[in-house]
């Protein structure tokens, strides 16, 4: 298709337009045209839900067309609604030679340039916000030019050393984007330009001779309103209310109980019949006054006029001149009159604008005669008006990505298009610590992160790289850095000091508090703690190194009742020489030492009361009184008969039976000596009965021992 002919698609939210625009020397001519209604609700709120539906009524206009007009339709202009609309300005600045003449393609790279400000600056308020959206500009208007610092309206022809221009940008998501791109393509189409709705509209509806007054249009579509303010001769702002034709349809089918497109049917014989048959879900026919439904809407109506008239005065910040309505939803009835009424202006001041009052374009298809051809029109008229921004193609990790042709785009300009932020390409260095170590402060530094990896068609490349048309670039985000980690091990200096604990080397570290607490080595030291070390100089501090166990150092005191007599036993269950001789576990220790120990049981025995003190047996020898160590003296704890090995229980009482206690006759001369006669036999009584060495005997026995010659 030649530069003077353009196929133009408005893919709005009930339908879409197609049609094919002729540029004449005198006017426009639209050669052939195509509506379509959705058969499903593919769209909601001017975006895209269902990219395949969509794409296949494209393919139906397109295909229409192309054999009706019997061309090859290889591209299309489009404009995308301006649901999540954002809008930017940017500014661009150029100094030059004066040896030439300002041109056209001079003044589009100047404004271009102004757009990839009003990106950056836009990027930078997404990276502050919690929002992670990717935009994609979607059109621009001029604001002002400047000439050696005086504004101009057109630069083009004229010769000065220094060129400006201020733009009003508009982004939209690039997820709304990247689904209009996508049902292009499932229909055979490339992008011949882009732009957004109100811009399209604006461009045909408010000539620039009309824009010396502050007026306000409202393009009224099924899913949204979008909102265009020129004043002083420059568009000044947009905006977008999602809010629009489908809303009055769906009031309608409540109230009703209709279904969807039955209450469209309805909505669009109000201002042509006074009476309405229609049959609702249930299956009862109704016939509905057309007035009586106008009551009905009256809320919705004044609803959409309050939303779109506080939309204008925010960004108008009074309200404007005039207001120019197009789109289907214009014809709303007693919405102008409301929207007068909600900004306060005669109702006059707001009307409808349709093509029949263009004079240089020639329209014949009865669906693009009303306000709703303002748009398709405006779409194709644009194109052919302004030079579109060719577009050239890359993949990013294998997605495919559609970037203005702004002469020289590098890779940050493919990835900021992406959706990735270019302050988040390179690794974050990890947050260090500060730590006070004995009193002196102390700096642990985080890792650095690593730099992206970044490459083209396969090769190595950096963000500087120059991109063409078909490029594939491979990303990867640099990786962040690890933040400071140390524990206390890494913080104990070298000690050269050691002991030897049951042969084995043991070297001599301090014992640390973190923030006041006792840690092991293995403890991380967090941010800002303060950190003390004490050296190791006891015993027990030693055999904690040595992995001795805490239990095992800990003494404890056992109170128990012997015949009712309160004793005390101290019992610590290991056993420690320090250099062959028995230590305690609270004496100092020094650098060389030899230290062995055992460990023996946890809990004390009956046995290790030393309880044979108790179990004396007194017996009288020839008269006089002895004592000797008794045996097997029966013991009970807490009244219950123990054997020596059973567990001492703290506070138990301990009854000794020394009457069960024995011995032999023989053990007498443990503790009595006797002479031994020249000549003669021993002869040994007990208790006046003859006895033997062998013969047992008790407490208080009597024992005689007498020489027979």
């Amino acid at each position: 298709m030649g530069n003077d002919k353009v196929f133009a698609l408005d893919i709005g939210t009930r339908k879409i337009v197609g049609l094919v625009m002729q540029k004449k020397a005198a006017n426009y001519h639209v050669l052939g045209s195509e509506m379509i209604e959705h058969k499903t609700r593919a769209m909601l709120d001017g975006q895209i839900h269902d990219v395949e539906a969509v794409a296949g009524t494209i393919l139906q206009i397109k295909s229409a067309l192309e054999n009706k007009l019997q061309m090859r339709l290889n591209s299309a202009a489009v404009a995308a609604a301006g649901r999540a609309l954002k809008t930017a300005r940017g500014s661009a600045r150029k100094n030059r030679t004066l040896l030439y003449e300002i041109s056209r393609e001079e003044v589009r790279a100047l404004e271009i340039e102004a757009v990839q400000q009003a990106q950056y600056l836009l990027a930078q308020e997404e990276m502050k916000s919690k929002e992670k959206n990717s935009y994609f500009c979607v059109g621009y208007s001029v604001s002002r030019y400047y000439m050696e610092n005086q504004e101009i309206g057109n630069l083009v022809g004229h010769v000065a050393s220094e060129i400006a221009a201020e733009v009003i940008a508009t982004f939209l998501p690039r997820v709304v984007v990247d689904s209009l791109f996508s049902a292009l393509k499932k229909a055979g189409l490339e992008i011949y330009s882009l732009t957004l709705e109100p811009i399209a509209a604006l461009s045909l509806a408010i000539s620039p001779s009309m824009r010396l007054l502050n007026l306000a249009l409202v393009d009224i579509g099924a899913g949204t309103s979008d909102i265009a303010v020129v004043k002083d001769r420059n568009i000044f702002a947009y905006a977008m209310v999602p809010f629009g034709g489908d809303e009055l349809t769906e009031s309608i089918a409540s109230h009703y109980l209709l279904d969807f497109n039955s209450a469209e049917i309805v909505k669009r014989r109000l201002l042509s019949d006074e009476e309405i048959d229609v049959v609702d879900v249930l299956g009862n026919k109704l016939q509905l006054s057309s007035e009586e439904i106008k009551q009905s809407l009256m809320p919705m109506i004044n609803e959409l006029a309050e939303k779109v008239s506080l939309n204008i005065l925010e960004i108008n910040q009074k309200a404007p001149d005039a207001v120019i309505c197009v789109g289907g939803g214009s014809m709303t009835p007693s919405l102008t009159g409301c929207i007068a009424d909600k900004l306060g202006i005669p109702v006059n001041r707001v009307g409808l604008r349709t093509p029949e009052s263009f004079e240089d374009i020639e329209v014949e298809a009865a669906h693009l005669k009303g306000p709703q051809g303002v748009t398709p029109l405006g779409i194709a008229y644009n194109s052919l008006i302004n030079l579109p921004v060719p577009f050239i193609k890359v993949t990013v990790n294998k997605r495919e990505l559609a970037l203005w042709n702004v002469g020289e785009i590098s890779v940050a300009n493919a990835l900021l298009n992406s959706g990735i932020l270019l302050a988040d390409i390179y690794g974050k260095p990890g947050m260090g610590k500060t730590v006070e170590i004995n009193g002196c402060i102390k700096v642990i530094k985080g890792e650095m992160g690593s730099p992206p990896l970044v490459k083209v068609n396969g090769e190595q490349a950096s963000l500087e790289t120059i991109l063409k048309d078909g490029d594939e670039i491979e990303f990867h985000k640099g990786q962040d850095g690890k933040d400071a980690c140390i524990t206390v091990k890494d913080l104990i200096s070298s000690f050269p000091d050691y002991v030897v604990v049951n042969g084995e080397n043991i070297q001599l570290q301090p014992t640390v508090t973190v923030n006041g607490t006792a840690c092991d080595f293995d403890t991380e030291v967090p941010d800002r703690a303060r950190v003390e070390f004490r050296p190791v100089s006891t015993l027990k501090d030693v055999l904690k190194i040595a992995g001795v166990s805490d239990y095992l150092l800990e003494s404890k005191n056992y109170h128990y009742y012997l015949d009712g007599e309160k004793k005390e036993l101290e019992w610590i269950p290991i056993t420690v020489k320090v250099n062959g001789e028995k230590a305690y576990l609270d004496q100092k220790v020094k650098s060389g030492t030899e230290i062995s120990y055992t460990i023996g049981k946890e809990y004390p025995r009956i046995k290790d009361l030393n309880l044979d003190d108790y179990l004396d047996l007194k017996v009288k020898v020839n008269g006089k009184e002895v004592c000797i160590r008794g045996k097997g003296a029966l013991i009970k704890m807490n009244e219950e008969i123990v054997t020596p090995d059973e567990v001492l229980k703290d506070g138990a009482s301990i009854v000794l039976d020394k009457n069960r206690s024995t011995a032999i006759l023989s053990d007498i001369f443990q503790v009595i000596e006797i002479e031994p006669a020249a000549s003669g036999k021993l002869t040994i009584k007990l208790n006046g009965e003859p006895a033997g060495f062998t013969t047992p005997i008790n407490n208080n026995s009597n024992i005689e021992l007498l020489w027979e010659r």
